[in-house]
């Protein structure tokens, strides 16, 4: 199991989440999803961690372009060499750091500060990062507001299981019932649904749900 001090160590975390098979599985869970997206795809990974989800995303749509942001600048910066490592161009990555209690703000790494505009993004995902934040439901909102209409968020939440309740108490991760997270994302116009993983996703499996909601398009 990993120690809950591996998360201030970009690289170590990296190769331990790649050691255990969870990169893969997550990946595996990814590609299983049926977005219908074309044209210039625009992503947003927020609390991107080493980039696991966000980068998926940039190499499934080549013509798209990701912000990922995150608390610590450390992951930002793994998150852009395992871009090199997976032959990404970086022109098409902008990296910053944000609080996901208030993901539209962010300061880049050369402390320049800008606020990430409303309807942005065609898909944002996240990864057992809300619960975190000041106010899950507040972020989610946030999030919701950032996705432009016919977008997609994907929150690969930590699930209720007994296994999803020890991780996140060990790693103090607080959140919502997943009941009232979907609550949330249905009073702010979305459609929503949550997916289970199956033993093809092991290990994720064990600790994650995803729950998708889909902002309507524009009339």
């Amino acid at each position: 199991m990993l120690n809950p001090r591996l998360y201030k160590n970009a690289r170590v975390y990296d190769f331990f989440i790649k050691s255990l098979g969870y990169e893969r599985s997550i990946d595996r869970f990814l590609r299983s999803l049926d977005l219908q997206l074309a044209g210039p795809i625009r992503i947003m990974d927020a609390g991107c961690g080493t980039g696991l989800l966000g980068l998926h995303f940039l190499m499934r749509y080549p013509g798209a372009t990701l912000t990922a942001t995150d608390l610590q600048a450390n992951f930002l910066l793994t998150t852009l060499a395992n871009a090199r490592n997976r032959d990404i161009d970086e022109n098409r990555i902008e990296v910053g750091v944000a609080d996901i209690s208030h993901p539209g703000r962010l300061t880049t790494l050369d402390q320049q500060t800008r606020t990430l505009q409303q309807g942005s993004f065609d898909i944002i995902c996240v990864g057992a990062v809300v619960g975190y934040a000041e106010s899950t439901e507040q972020s989610l909102r946030e999030l919701i507001r950032l996705l432009a209409p016919g977008g997609t968020l994907i929150n690969l939440e930590m699930n209720e299981s007994p296994t999803g309740r020890f991780i996140s108490k060990r790693y103090h991760y607080s959140n919502i019932a997943l009941s009232k997270m979907q609550q949330i994302l249905l009073e702010e116009g979305c459609s929503v649904c949550m997916k289970r993983l199956s033993l093809v996703h092991l290990p994720a499996k064990f600790t994650r749900v995803a729950i998708i909601a889909h902002k309507p398009a524009a009339t």
